[in-house]
């Protein structure tokens, strides 16, 4: 007799019988903060962990996705409290804030490394030491490669050091990021600039793979008359002569064109310099600038003017200043990003004065030509890559982070730099650099602020604790950084205000794991839920929602003969769907 345990036909049965229990099981298995987190942080897990007094456990959850914590914990525009439930209270949790703390904490106490796994024997080289490269070298120094990291300027960060102002990062945080680096043995070799210093040939020869995270690290043209006069400089240039002692004090007005956050941190850095007025001027609206809502507040406090809705046209050489010619403009369709495109406005032109004029308008990816006829380019210059196995062209070179993607978040690089690094570490083992596994089946409660109510009663309305920072007046005099996080106490109190979304079986859930075995799609989920309610006794919790009436717990219950602690721990060993947990 032939028995069949697996074809088609009982795939599709079986599949069916998941998608019967799921249709009234509710409930997120990840938290939406760690799926809007682009690293896929466990922002649950180290928010609980702070809350709980474990500091050290909090940075060892939050190294495994992202090994950059102080940078982030700082310069992380925060999409995850975007996507935070608590919203559907008061407040999002500060998410960010509370990375930072556990950072900090280790800057003070210190910590282990990482085990390392065996050496390779396997060589690996990345030209770029930005968040991108780093991260990378993070992940395949765990892996027991040796890594040697190219970068043309003198320390490590990219533009994280060279392009974000000490008030907001300082140097020893990056400093701190990069130390455990050093000490699992990776190599540096600054000063080195890729094309001239180093070419691509000789990193092949030299290495079993090659990664290349280069930065977008060109300032665009305005395309307007004038923006070669002395007098008009470019946003990174501008920071990046900061940060290297260089730069000259831009006068008494300037005017900053742009609304980045190179823009914001520039105009920033004018108060600081000594400039008495600073303004930005912005083709858009206020909420269609893409800085960080939380720096553009900050700008303004500090006393940056912001001129919206306008745009330059011309720059000309004065008498004593720049005379900067612009236009009104109003918002019309939505272009390509989704914004609403802006118009000029006939007739409205007006001139403004300043001293210093400071073009943030974007940047581009600057590959050496060599380079980039060996490994293949996009139209915009940016690196062609295969698909998920992140290779190149070139055999054996890989690209991730701003070469790839173009200017994008320092998260965003992060995330690339660990896709790469598993990418290399597949293909240095001779496996294929594109299988990534398969993607989990993920229930949820719906949109952000759509959960069922009852889920939104259970929390006691807190206010966020805020974040301290130094006032407005004194922080314009100095680049001590501005904000100055939370003490142990204060990220106590903030981290007990999460709600604990993400399921406390989703690792070993029976029932997700069938669920991606067999394919069945995520539930529509409805916005209300009759049947929701969470019981606790003791150290243990029921989740009626979570509950697909197995009657396993039952059968347990019938059977056991152990003391109550026992119990309680096969109760929740058995349960398939994590509806019951401590």
């Amino acid at each position: 007799m032939v028995v069949e345990t697996s074809n088609a036909e009982l795939d599709a049965m079986r599949r069916q019988s998941l998608e019967r229990l799921l249709a009234r099981h509710c409930g997120d298995c990840l938290a939406p903060c760690e799926l809007a987190c682009p690293a896929g942080c466990d922002i649950p897990g180290f928010v609980s962990a702070i809350a709980k007094g474990n500091d050290r456990e909090a940075l060892e959850i939050i190294r495994r996705t992202i090994p950059l914590p102080g940078i982030l914990g700082r310069v992380c525009p925060a999409p995850c409290e975007e996507a935070c439930r608590r919203h559907g209270v008061d407040e999002p949790v500060s998410i960010c804030a509370l990375k930072r703390f556990a950072a900090d904490q280790d800057m003070v106490e210190g910590s282990g490394l990482p085990e390392r796994k065996p050496a390779s024997g396997k060589r690996v080289a990345i030209v770029g030491a930005g968040p991108a490269g780093l991260t990378a070298a993070w992940y395949l120094l765990l892996d027991g490669h040796a890594v040697t990291v190219l970068d043309a300027n003198e320390k490590a960060g990219g533009m994280m050091r060279y392009g974000i102002p000490k008030f907001r990062l300082p140097e020893a945080v990056i400093d701190a990021d990069v130390k455990p680096l050093v000490k699992m043995g990776a190599e540096f070799r600054f000063s080195t600039l890729f094309g001239k210093d180093a070419n691509l040939e000789e990193l092949q020869q030299e290495h079993d793979a090659v990664l290349l995270t280069i930065g977008a690290s060109q300032a665009s043209k305005l395309g307007i008359p004038g923006e070669e006069l002395d007098g008009v400089q470019s946003g990174i240039g501008f920071l990046a002569n900061v940060a290297d002692g260089k730069a000259a004090a831009p006068g008494k007005s300037v005017i900053v064109i742009g609304g980045g956050n190179t823009a914001i941190d520039a105009a920033r850095t004018a108060l600081r310099l000594g400039a008495e007025s600073v303004t930005i001027l912005y083709r858009r609206g206020r909420e269609e600038m893409p800085a960080n809502r939380l720096e553009i507040e900050e700008a303004v406090a500090e006393g940056v003017e912001l001129r919206l809705l306008a745009a330059p046209v011309a720059i000309e050489k004065g008498a004593n200043s720049l005379v900067v010619t612009a236009v009104e403009m109003q918002l019309g369709e939505p272009d390509a990003s989704g914004r609403r495109r802006p118009v000029p406005v006939a007739g409205s032109e007006f001139t403004l004065h300043a001293d210093t004029v400071i073009s943030a308008t974007g940047q581009q990816v600057d590959l050496p030509a060599e380079a980039a006829a060996g490994i293949g380019v996009e139209r915009n210059g940016t690196v062609k890559i295969n698909g998920e196995s992140m290779l190149t062209g070139a055999a054996g070179v890989f690209a991730a982070g701003d070469c790839v993607s173009g200017p994008d978040l320092a998260i965003k690089a992060v995330r690339q730099g660990r896709l790469a690094a598993e990418a290399i570490d597949r293909y240095l083992n001779g496996g294929d650099p594109a299988a990534t596994g398969m993607s989990m089946f993920n229930s949820s409660y719906g949109a952000r602020d759509k959960a069922p109510h009852q889920f939104y009663d259970r929390a006691r309305p807190a206010a966020r604790v805020a974040v301290p920072e130094l006032e407005a007046e004194s922080r314009r005099q100095s680049f001590e950084e501005a904000v100055t996080g939370y003490d142990p106490e204060k990220a106590r109190e903030e981290a007990k205000r999460c709600l604990r979304c993400r399921c406390q079986a989703v690792d070993d859930c029976r029932l997700r794991n069938l669920a991606t075995a067999f394919g069945v799609a995520t539930p529509a989920t409805e916005e209300a839920h009759e049947y929701f309610s969470i019981d606790r006794s003791g150290d243990m919790r029921f989740e009626r929602e979570k509950c697909i009436d197995c009657g396993i717990c039952i059968r347990t219950l019938e059977s056991a003969s152990a003391d109550a602690v026992t119990i309680r721990e096969e109760l929740i060993d058995h349960c398939p769907t994590g509806a019951i947990s401590r």
